[in-house]
């Protein structure tokens, strides 16, 4: 359990060998919507859904499970009705984990129980998002994507892609997707103050008849209303990402989304180069420094020489780090031979306060320097979009009305 990834290796032992094990058959009921309870389960095989009651006879479909994966967390930690039903679609063969057995074997001033509080608002928080999710007609139109991309590490793209992301989102509730293929460390659900429990790199390991409904189970619902999508829970998975595994994703989740936002790591590697390759538009990310400088310039030449990609598709974003940058604007337009699209103002520590705190700045400081320039580069992306769009290529090779 993902959760649980900070206890140590006595105390997880001592929780594996009092958790009392259960057995649901297929079709039967876990959990009822509305009952109360005090127990955690963990699906240690089988495959289970997750429906919410709307209305008396419509029930709608929020998630499927999975081995490995959990429910019932926000009956045990805020003694609260269960918000949602769980059905076992095969044989289950669970394991349970009580209030009382929990708070037995783990500290109180543990992590993981203070992950545990944050996940239980998180879900609490974003279920209308998610039965919005579930709702949701997919446009005509698939969606717009875009890679945020810098060969230089610590130039602020994550920070960029997720507050672009919240920003399109404020737009568009839950029509945006922020992809965080930032191999492999990927940050963005730590700085956006989301517990994953999944990853794409996760649902890859499932069967292929189910691939779908795992992916769209992985999916974190931000209160913000964008939508996250980890590649990988920890770095060594890093490995099951592939170029043929994003194009499958891609294929489900291009049609359900308006945007999609790309955080890529800096190496330019094959996933790197297809989503390069194959999104509608990129925002390269500078920085004013003289290496910064000679990167995004060989990058480009790679983009026009190697990848066949038209400079009109690269929007290039300037973000000064430092109070008085040492190449100026003018300097890296006439270096680059193309123009600033955006220009990210230095604005002291905020861009690091908030992401430790994990905040975004788009939703928590409207008037702060990244809040504007995403306000901006959203706009471009908005005004590019259009509806007459309709005859431009699609990403991933896909096809309206599949």
């Amino acid at each position: 359990m993902a959760v649980l990834f900070t206890l140590n290796d006595n105390i997880l032992r001592a929780l594996a060998r009092q958790l009392h094990p259960g057995h649901a058959a297929k079709g039967s009921t876990i959990i009822n919507q509305g009952d109360t309870g005090d127990s955690l389960f963990i699906i240690e095989e089988g495959r289970a859904e997750v429906t919410v009651k709307q209305a008396e006879g419509h029930e709608i479909t929020i998630a499927y499970l999975g081995d490995g994966d959990f429910f019932g967390e926000i009956a045990l930690v805020s003694e609260e009705p269960r918000t949602a039903a769980v059905k076992a679609m095969t044989d289950c063969k669970l394991l349970v984990l009580d209030r009382e057995l929990m708070y037995a074997n783990i500290p109180p001033d543990s992590d993981a129980l203070v992950d545990m509080q944050r996940l239980v608002e998180q879900r609490k928080a974003t279920l209308e998002n998610i039965i919005a999710r579930a709702t949701l007609v997919a446009p005509e139109q698939a969606a717009t994507t875009v890679a945020v991309y810098s060969p230089k590490g610590g130039a602020g793209r994550t920070t960029l892609a997720i507050n672009l992301a919240a920003m399109l989102a404020q737009r568009f509730p839950a029509e945006v997707l922020l992809v965080d293929l930032a191999l492999p460390y990927n940050h963005a659900a730590l700085l956006s103050s989301l517990v994953p429990t999944g990853s794409l790199a996760s649902a890859s390991q499932a069967p292929e008849e189910h691939f779908e409904e795992t992916l769209l189970s992985v999916l974190l619902h931000h209160p913000g209303g964008m939508m996250l999508l980890p590649g990988v829970l920890k770095p060594e998975e890093a490995d099951l990402i592939t170029p043929a595994l994003i194009g499958k994703a891609m294929g489900i989740l291009a049609g359900a989304f308006r945007y999609i936002i790309f955080d890529l790591g800096v190496n330019l590697n094959d996933n790197v180069l297809t989503i390069l390759d194959h999104s509608q538009r990129i925002v390269l990310l500078a920085t004013p420094e003289l290496s910064s400088l000679k990167d995004i310039t060989d990058l480009l030449r790679i983009f026009t020489n190697v990848l066949n990609i038209v400079p009109g598709r690269v929007i290039l974003a300037l973000n000064n780090r430092m109070p008085k940058p040492v190449v100026s604007r003018e300097d890296i337009e006439r270096t680059l031979k193309q123009a600033i699209a955006v220009e990210i103002a230095f604005d002291g520590s905020k861009p690091d306060e908030a992401a430790v705190r994990g905040e975004i700045l788009v939703l928590s400081d409207p008037k702060s320097a990244i809040a504007r320039a995403s306000h901006e580069l959203g706009d471009l992306l908005i005004g590019v979009r259009g509806d007459k769009d309709k005859g431009t290529h699609l990403p991933f090779g896909l096809k309206v009305g599949r």
